[in-house]
């Protein structure tokens, strides 16, 4: 079995969950050598966490993988492309190969001999727009760079930034609103409630894309929603940072929201007459901006 090898705990994330999958996929096939595939998966896991043996997954106990005699190991590229193809629902499938995507990242990462052939072959089944939107919809895609000028900044050979380059491409396509595939899965958080997971998602984004006033206004959105669930102590510092971050937008930008949400920033910080003027001047820019109109109309009935 591989040695662990020192990694980021960046590098660890969703590598579990991952693995864990491939063992159900394997388990599930109709493959006469499972047992081997099933221990290949368990030393790449050791990799990067010596728990992958150390507590073993019902399924490798389930094939002795632990016994001798020791199961043959795959070389990780024929690993990958193995898993990948095994025949599975629909559904299972996309979400195999979705994490295969992410997780083959790390086999580009590990120095392991680089097969073209199969390597190509990993390409045409990986990198196709319905793996890559189970990829954006995971959670664990924040860890990939959102830009390739952010892949070269982190180190990535030149392998791992062609491996990722495709799916940047795709997620930096826009809507006929000009709004990016990215920008669009964010939004999808904000109206689910998951405000931390839109908060890590819209800052990597904005650290990449800082004139991109969609990503800035689903940012300051999250930051304003979540401001209602902290301390007293804790909101007041995250309403502080937002309205900086507003202002900072307002002052380039004509958006309205950008002055609603300067109105909703104040208001938690009960600075009424602030949040007063910028609910006005929301209506002086647009008159038919009702979310403004309707603030306004709160206040008054709270006030009398």
């Amino acid at each position: 079995m591989q040695d662990k090898q020192p990694n980021s705990a960046s590098a660890r994330v969703g590598i579990d969950y991952a693995i864990k999958l491939s063992y159900t996929a394997v388990d599930k096939s109709d493959r006469a050598d499972k047992r081997d595939l099933i221990y290949s998966l368990l030393c790449f896991g050791c990799m990067f966490d010596e728990a992958f043996a150390a507590q073993p997954d019902p399924v490798v106990k389930k094939y002795g993988c632990l016994s001798a005699p020791e199961p043959q190991k795959m070389d990780l590229y024929a690993l990958a492309h193995t898993i990948v193809s095994l025949e599975m629902p629909a559904d299972r499938q996309k979400e195999v190969r979705a994490n295969w995507y992410m997780l083959f990242a790390y086999v580009l990462l590990s120095g392991a001999p680089h097969d073209e052939q199969l390597y190509d072959d990993l390409c045409e089944r990986l990198q196709t727009p319905e793996v890559f939107a189970a990829v954006l919809s995971s959670r664990y895609s924040v860890y990939i760079p959102a830009t390739a000028e952010e892949a070269q900044a982190q180190g990535a050979p030149s392998l791992l930034s062609a491996w990722y380059a495709p799916y940047q491409r795709y997620c930096c396509e826009r809507d006929e609103k000009g709004v990016t595939r990215e920008t669009a899965e964010c939004k999808r958080l904000l109206a689910l409630g998951k405000f931390d997971d839109v908060l890590l998602r819209c800052e990597r984004l904005l650290a990449a894309f800082p004139d991109d006033e969609q990503i800035a206004l689903t940012d300051i959105a999250a930051r304003v929603s979540l401001s209602g669930a902290t301390d007293s102590k804790s909101r007041t510092a995250l309403l502080k940072d937002t309205l900086s971050l507003i202002d900072d937008y307002a002052d380039i930008s004509d958006n309205v929201y950008f002055t609603y949400f300067r109105g909703l920033t104040l208001l938690g910080l009960m600075d009424t007459v602030g949040a007063r003027n910028a609910f006005t001047a929301c209506l002086q820019q647009d008159a038919s901006f009702e979310s403004a109109a309707l603030m306004l109309k709160g206040m008054d009935a709270y006030e009398k």
